[in-house]
Formats: C-alpha cells, structure tokens, sequence
C-alpha cells in the first residue's frame, strides 16, 4: 500500500521500467569494468564487480518473489458464481438479455472503419475501470489500487504479445498502451486485480470480466463481451437448443463480428516475438507453482454436456454470466 502510494505521485512514469533500465545499465558498466580491470590483471577486483550483477538481479528478484510469486498460493478467490439450476428452457431468455445489452452497447460507442472502439484514453478508462471494481467489497481483495502507468516500451511488449505487467514491489499496474481501445479496459482491470493481491493469471481473467460485465459504462461491458460473449454463444448453440428454439435467438448487431475479427487480426500483425514472450511467460507461471503454465489463462472457461440430460453443464464465466441475469 505504501508503495503503491508512492508510486501513484509519479503517475506518467513506470518506476517498473525504470528498474529494468537502471540494471541493464549499471550491468554493462559493470561488465566494462571488468573487462578493464582483466586487461589490467587485477582479477580479484574483476570478480567482485561481476558477482554484482547476480547480487543486483537476485534482489530484485526477492522482492518479485515476496510481493507477487507467494500470492500465487492463495485460497481459492470468491466471486459470486450462480449455484442455482438452470433450466435448458430458459437459455434463449438469458441469451437474448446478454445480445441485447451487446447491442445496446454499440449503439452508445463509436467505432473507427476497422471496428475498433474510438476515444477512451488510458486515464479515462483507468476511472471508469476503479469505479467498475466498487462492486468488489470482499477483503480477500486488498482495499487499495495501485498506479496504472504507461510503458514506454510498449512497441517492444506488443511484439511479444503482452498487453500488461504487474510489479507490486512497486504497486504498479503498467500498460500496454498499443493495445486494441476495445482490449483497454480488460487489460487495466486484469492489472489492476494483481495489485489487489490476485495473483493467479486466470482468477485475475475471472475478476476483469466480473467486474466490466457489471459496469454502467457500456465500453467496459462491451471489452467484456468482446473476449467472452462466446459462452453464451455455446450455451445457445445446437448442442443444446432445438431449431425451433433458435429461431428465438435475437440477432447480434453485425459491428460485434467485426470488433473481434480487428483484435484477431490486430495480434496476427504484431507476433514478431510471440513464441519468445509465451515461453518465458510460461516459465515463470510454472515456476509460481501452476503446473498449467500459460494455459492456465483459460481456466473457467471450459463447460461440459451432459448426455444423460442433455443440460449444460456450466463454466465458471458462465456462471457469472447466470448471476448477473439472475439478479
């Protein structure tokens, strides 16, 4: 908390890639001096100099370990996912109620010709975002934000394809700002949820959508809808409707189709260190004690059927789905 206070009075300015700059320039000083003190003979000195790079990486990695790769052990995150049974009859009504607040929401947005959203600048979607997370009220959440900052490098993530970092040895959340505007408020509210003391990739997807799905801001439900809608669409597929009862399905507004179409082709264009980025990040999810590693990203995403009733059986996203219809 203190830290993230800090932090927060320096808001245009990633303390994290600071960090990261300030000990790759100090290594390759430190490197040159070595060098210097070899060609001069004196190898007790050069290998002094040299053991203070690892001394300089293993700090920072301590205070990493201590404030974010511990959490990673938490109890399970309570969200209020719906319990209750849902009838196979009533999946047209709670699809047709989430298609229509879809359509709903684009007829309150603006969108440029290749279907991204238009206006909402990091700032301004920050606020709406920390407005969004006062449905949040457990006090497994930690009771404060830490600073949403741009990255300076993010040309550099977007090849690698990551859309945030989280530091909270600093309490910041540090954003990719050349992202998709409709990918902006997930992002934050993802980021924003590690500085909350979630840790776990998939609790962090979980907590996001909750907490866009339920806003008043029809950007941030639509960011929302954008990622996950498909679990409604899955819910209402032939699976598990008649024809007869899909013909009831309400039409999605054809702006949908071409919003996810951008942000997939968007990622497509900028994969230049894709694999690089996947297989480190992969490593240090494992290395925090989830054996899934990057897929991990994806849980609660997954629904069953059930042949015996011919019933859903539904996800954790879908249940959030159910709770707010229901509520």
């Amino acid at each position: 908390q203190v830290t993230s206070f800090i932090s927060g009075l320096i808001p245009f300015v990633s303390l994290t890639e600071l960090v990261v700059i300030t000990i790759v320039i100090v290594s390759i000083v430190l490197i040159v001096l070595v060098i210097r003190d070899l060609v001069k003979i004196r190898p007790l000195k050069a290998i002094s100099k040299f053991l203070t790079i690892p001394v300089i990486v293993l700090t920072v990695v301590a205070l990493y370990s201590l404030s974010c790769q511990m959490a990673y052990n938490r109890k399970e995150m309570p969200l209020p996912y719906y319990e209750g049974d849902v009838e196979r009859t009533e999946y047209v009504d709670i699809y047709n109620f989430f298609a229509d607040d879809v359509n709903l929401c684009i007829s309150q947005l603006e969108f440029t010709e290749e279907g991204d959203v238009k206006g909402y600048d990091l700032n301004e979607t920050t606020k709406l975002v920390k407005e969004a997370y006062k449905i949040i009220t457990d006090d497994y959440f930690a009771p404060y934000f830490g600073a949403v900052k741009p990255m300076m490098s993010s040309f550099i993530y977007r090849e690698f394809q990551i859309t945030g970092v989280s530091f909270n040895a600093l309490g910041e959340a540090n954003i990719n700002v050349l992202n998709t505007k409709v990918n902006f408020p997930l992002t934050i509210a993802h980021e924003l949820a590690h500085t909350k003391a979630v840790m776990r990739e998939d609790d962090a997807n979980k907590l996001a959508f909750y907490v866009c799905l339920n806003s008043e801001s029809p950007y941030l439900r639509y960011s929302a809808y954008t990622s996950y809608f498909y679990q409604m669409k899955s819910m209402a597929s032939g699976s598990y409707l008649t024809e007869s009862e899909r013909e009831g399905l309400h039409q999605v507004d054809p702006a949908f189709n071409k919003t996810t179409s951008y942000v997939s082709n968007f990622w497509k264009k900028h994969n230049l260190l894709g694999d690089i980025g996947e297989w480190f990040n992969n490593l240090y999810i494992k290395s925090s004690g989830v054996k899934e590693g990057t897929s991990s990203y994806s849980g609660g995403t997954q629904s069953e059927y059930d042949p015996t009733t011919h019933k859903l059986i539904p996800s954790l996203y879908q249940k959030l789905f159910f709770e707010k219809y229901y509520r």
